[in-house]
């Protein structure tokens, strides 16, 4: 793999950790969803 797509893969293994700690510490499942529309639109950025 390239370096680029190792960073896409370590980018995307932390935004799913935050995700699952934040929705478990603040016990936000419902509005968690903001985290993936920030991380779509970093990827449609990046690109």
């Amino acid at each position: 793999m390239d370096k680029k797509k190792i960073m896409n893969w370590v980018i995307a293994i932390i935004i799913a950790i935050g995700y699952l700690i934040i929705s478990i510490v603040f016990d936000t499942w419902t509005y968690s969803w903001i985290i993936w529309v920030i991380y779509a639109i970093y990827r449609f950025v990046a690109k």
